[in-house]
């Protein structure tokens, strides 16, 4: 794929060829097209579906996403003299991982925006207009969500004293498209009550029309949005709002779907690598961002690969983080390998080793493919499905259905069985959040798991850090200042101002 437009937040300038449908194929730039056919022409809708995708192929959207709240939290380090999220793991001010984003987000927004309610009629056969309609939808509350975990606590979570004390402002609520500059105008953020109604309604809204379309429109792979992905992004949306039960039932029609459409299940412990190892397959997949390595790779400087493998090595698991796993863990093999620099063909000496003992680095992004710096970014898979029922278990039921939960993973992980009667109500919330650290390390997940519970940032031993506490305003990412100069309805996160 190659990038199709460039959109700002507000306006789509320029729409552009795109070849083939159920393939995100993009050719070169060609003219622009007025908005009235932007909204009727066939190619330049496909374009527009094209350049959303392409969105998550920036550094913005992977990198930052991904690897962002492994930094920010206790799960990676800065290695040496490497610069790379060093703001994130001294949790600078004004570092965080949504000030780059953020525009990003919100063009992939509008772009799933014209695909939900800006296609006039007849443009496109009608199958194919709904299935478009629901992977708007899917974007929409993808993006969406994350941005409300950046910007705002979530419902009925906010600080018992300091400045975000019963801060409940959530983001901007986008649901109409924005064609040209003039069309737009200043939104103001919604209560965080209001963006997760808007999330659910979304992706109940897409798995309706997921589920009815005819067997030519559904997907076929984890590589497009589908029923299965929208019930995962809904079970983690109500996972952030402590709705349990609903949460537990999302995670199971989610793996439900995935294994009967994509055959996706809990890897085996021989198979743990290959989660992300774009040659062989993922097992686990139920939506992951396709990337061409010709065309895709977000490069040296920026890749997933670059950080963490095959060039820089910058960010680093954290000892704290490598004691987690038992010695049999196939985790250990399968997600990590020693500190070596592909551009001098040898092993990292030492500097690895100040951050884990044995010197390891993380691989979950080795950039398999052709290229040294392209991989396919997961974002939904089986085993995050797996922890969100435990940790709804153990909040419904009790403390042996969670931990009979998390056990079910640790066998296809080849990590010792826990035992029920060793754990308090406290103590196997502990668990299932190593549990998560274990299994999810940069997926996106560590410091907005902390965040959404209310819980300190915890910092790793031995880095030098400080823990942040919750009532700190840093644990909020600040709006960007060029936003607030041009959307006036904004209110900047407390303590910035």
């Amino acid at each position: 794929m190659k990038s199709i437009a460039n959109a700002s937040a507000f306006a789509l300038i320029f729409l552009f060829a795109l070849s083939g449908c159920d393939v995100i194929d993009r050719t070169d730039p060609s003219t622009a097209i007025s908005q009235g056919e932007a909204l009727s022409s066939e190619t330049a809708i496909e374009g527009v579906r094209a350049s959303m995708f392409d969105r998550f192929h920036t550094e913005n959207l992977s990198t930052f996403w991904l690897l962002g709240p492994a930094a920010q939290a206790d799960n990676t380090y800065i290695r040496g003299s490497q610069n790379r999220f060093r703001g994130l793991n001294q949790n600078e001010i004004r570092s965080g991982v949504g000030t780059g984003p953020y525009s990003t987000l919100y063009n992939a927004i509008n772009e799933a925006n014209i695909l939900i309610s800006g296609i006039q009629e007849g443009a496109l056969p009608e199958a194919r207009a709904q299935r478009l309609e629901a992977e708007g939808l899917f974007i929409r509350a993808l993006a969406t969500h994350h941005a409300a975990r950046i910007f705002s606590y979530e419902p009925g979570q906010t600080p018992a004293s300091g400045p975000g004390q019963g801060f409940t402002l959530g983001v901007e609520i986008k649901t109409e498209p924005t064609i040209a500059v003039e069309d737009a105008s200043p939104t103001p953020r919604s209560p965080v009550g209001e963006v997760y109604s808007q999330l659910e309604s979304d992706l109940n809204q897409a798995i309706n029309i997921f589920s009815n379309l005819p067997d030519a429109q559904r997907a076929s792979d984890e590589f497009v949005p589908s029923e299965a992905a929208a019930e995962a992004l809904l079970a983690r949306v109500n996972l952030y709002e402590r709705d349990w039960s609903d949460a537990d039932q999302a995670a199971t029609n989610a793996l439900d779907l995935a294994g009967q459409q994509f055959g996706s299940s809990l890897a085996g412990p021989n198979e743990v690598r290959a989660i992300f190892n774009e040659n062989s397959g993922n097992p686990e997949g139920i939506f992951t961002i396709d990337t061409d390595p010709i065309q895709e790779s977000a490069g040296v400087n920026n890749a997933l690969a670059a950080y963490t493998s095959r060039q820089w090595i910058a960010q680093v698991p954290t000892q704290d983080l490598i004691g987690l796993y038992g010695s049999s863990d196939a985790r250990l093999d399968g997600f990590y390998g020693p500190c070596f620099d592909e551009i001098q063909g040898a092993n990292v000496q030492g500097q690895c080793e100040n951050i884990n003992d044995p010197g390891f680095e993380l691989q979950k992004y080795n950039a398999e493919q052709s290229t040294p710096y392209a991989d396919d970014y997961v974002h939904l898979r089986v085993a995050e499905m797996v922890l969100i029922q435990a940790e709804a278990r153990l909040n419904t039921s009790d403390v042996s259905a969670a931990i009979d939960r998390l056990n079910d993973l640790r066998q296809q992980r080849n990590a010792s069985q826990l035992d029920p009667g060793n754990y308090n109500f406290d103590s196997a919330y502990d668990e299932i959040l190593a549990e998560r650290r274990r299994e999810l390390v940069a997926e996106g997940h560590r410091y907005f798991d902390l965040k959404r519970l209310g819980r300190d940032i915890s910092k790793a031993p031995g880095t030098g850090e400080e823990d942040v506490p919750f009532e700190d305003f840093k644990v909020l990412d600040d709006y960007p200042p060029s936003e607030l100069q041009v959307n006036t309805e904004l209110e900047q996160n407390p303590g910035y101002n």
